[in-house]
């Protein structure tokens, strides 16, 4: 009988430490995972204050989704009413203040002008010959006025002559009476004492006339002032008219009012349009901004001149910077075409959104690819 020997198992080797040794191993063994706990429980502090700190302390940003970049786009409608000669715009065409964009046929204004220009310058006759009478009328008022002296003259001279006359006449009679001289004599003095009276009697008539000449003078002088007047007030309203006439001469030419981008346009050669009418509508891009709806949980602390940071979703890895330019005086359902009434119905609290206006600031590279209506997401710093 075969008895197999097993393979001797190897016989662990035991190792006697010196009682100190043992002692120092075990100190250890327990020391390490006291550290441990030490730094995990550190951590874990560290941690719920950080979150505790975060729920207490108020947001140093706030940030919106609700935002859409935006332009103040300008209209372009005509002054006046015609027919459109010629559109030398096209959509999307770049073009600059003062640049021709679209002519209405000018022939209506051309005529209204010359016909203003006529009634003008037959105004203008008009006072040139009021001046002219007045002219005319000055000698006949200085005529007037010699006549009236030349008989006030005459009067003086006639009623002296007259006094001398009946003196002489009475002295006469009473030497006739004394027969001192003749009769004849005496009635010669008396026929020129009649004569002499008669006399102041025809002076007095002719200063009457002269007196009725510079009073009708000086009434034609009214008169023809008045027509002076007239005429020049005619010579203003024409010359008004002819400003009108002009003007609308130069609105039939339809200039862009503002450097920007031409969009949405309407206008067609051969339409005729009306004052008002939309022809076509301009769009700054280098004035882009943002308008950004906060929730009004939001806003609390948001103010102009603020810093922002602005992701426009169709440059995405691109950010830009702004700054808060300014607040809406009201949320967005006071300015809606039927506002939000709390008080009618049952109620149902809405956070309502406040629009905050952000600019763009100058020189930031893309600023070109914006475009008004895209999509935005917008964060404010609420400390700058």
């Amino acid at each position: 009988m075969n008895i197999s020997t097993a393979p001797d198992r190897q016989t662990p080797e035991v190792v006697r430490l010196h009682p100190g040794e043992e002692t120092l191993k075990s100190e250890k063994r327990f020391a390490l995972p006291t550290r441990r706990t030490l730094i995990v429980g550190a951590i874990a502090l560290a941690v719920a204050l950080g979150g505790a700190l975060y729920i207490v302390a108020p947001a140093s940003t706030q940030t919106t989704d609700d935002a859409y970049v935006s332009a103040d786009a300008t209209v372009v409608a005509p002054k006046v009413r015609g027919l459109i000669a010629q559109v030398l715009v096209q959509d999307n065409q770049v073009v600059h203040a003062g640049d021709l964009m679209v002519r209405i046929d000018p022939e209506e204004f051309d005529a209204r002008v010359s016909t203003a220009n006529a009634e003008l310058a037959d105004a203008m006759a008009g006072v040139a010959s009021s001046k002219a009478a007045l002219v005319s009328l000055k000698s006949e008022e200085q005529l007037a006025s010699a006549s009236v002296r030349a008989a006030e003259s005459s009067i003086d001279a006639a009623k002296a002559q007259a006094e001398r006359a009946i003196a002489d006449s009475r002295r006469y009679e009473k030497l006739a009476a004394k027969g001192f001289v003749a009769v004849s004599v005496a009635d010669t003095y008396r026929t020129a004492a009649i004569t002499a009276e008669h006399d102041v009697t025809r002076v007095s008539a002719l200063h009457d006339v002269s007196l009725d000449l510079e009073a009708v003078t000086r009434a034609k002088r009214a008169t023809l002032e008045a027509a002076l007047q007239k005429a020049e007030a005619t010579v203003e309203r024409a010359s008004a008219a002819l400003d009108l006439t002009q003007q609308d001469q130069r609105h039939a030419m339809v200039v862009a009012p503002i450097d920007g981008v031409v969009g949405n346009r309407q206008v067609q050669e051969g339409d005729y349009v009306q004052p008002g009418t939309r022809l076509l509508t301009l769009v700054p891009l280098h004035k882009c901004y943002v308008t950004a709806n906060f929730k009004e949980t939001q806003t609390g602390r948001i103010q102009a001149g603020q810093l922002a940071r602005i992701e426009v979703d169709a440059l995405p890895g691109h950010e830009f910077l702004g700054t808060v330019d300014s607040l809406a005086p009201g949320s967005g359902s006071r300015f809606a075409l039927l506002p939000f009434e709390p008080g009618t119905g049952n109620f149902t609290k809405i956070v309502q959104r406040v629009a905050v206006r952000v600019r763009f600031d100058p020189n930031q590279p893309d600023l070109d690819q914006l475009r008004p209506g895209l999509s935005a997401t917008v964060k404010v710093a609420l400390k700058n």
